[in-house]
């Protein structure tokens, strides 16, 4: 359950309020929103805790910034537990089984904040899915891609690199 203007802390640590791209406010504790790049400079840019921090990239909604706040507090319980890799790569796992939309939002999200350990991680997933693929055209299908080429331009590819069109390459 999604909702607006409500705080994501345990404790009673500095606030920073964000406000996602489709004008929610979420309210998040400074050591977890420090840990993007992007706001970390923005409030060394300001100085002030107290003003609302912006996020003007369209993937940051509030649906998005909420996991994207989910993963970075986890990750910094992970950290201060000093939780076991098996738990942490349960949670990464679980984490990335999404529909592709949300997965492909993180990723431009994560990138936007510069989150890298996030980034990384989205990009991963992809790159699984793309890795069951065996030609081009599994992974337009795969991820709704339209072909953009001409029958005449896809053949001259196929000759030019059959190799890529080889099902039994790996």
């Amino acid at each position: 359950i999604l909702k607006t203007d409500y705080p994501i802390m345990a404790d009673a640590e500095t606030e920073i309020t964000l406000e996602t791209y489709d004008k929610h406010h979420v309210k998040v504790s400074k050591s977890i929103a420090t840990r993007s790049a992007i706001i970390n400079m923005m409030i060394e840019d300001t100085g002030d805790t107290n003003e609302v921090v912006p996020l003007a990239d369209k993937s940051c909604t509030l649906s998005i910034i909420n996991r994207v706040v989910e993963y970075l507090k986890k990750h910094a319980e992970f950290e201060s537990s000093n939780a076991d890799d098996e738990v942490i790569s349960q949670f990464d796992k679980d984490f990335q089984e999404q529909s592709d939309d949300i997965i492909f939002q993180t990723i431009l999200a994560a990138n936007f904040l510069d989150i890298k350990n996030l980034l990384e991680l989205m990009c991963k997933k992809v790159a699984d899915e793309i890795k069951k693929c065996k030609t081009p055209d599994d992974i337009r299908d795969r991820f709704n891609i339209r072909q953009d080429y001409t029958p005449e331009e896809v053949e001259e590819v196929k000759r030019a690199h059959p190799w890529i069109y080889d099902k039994n390459a790996k």
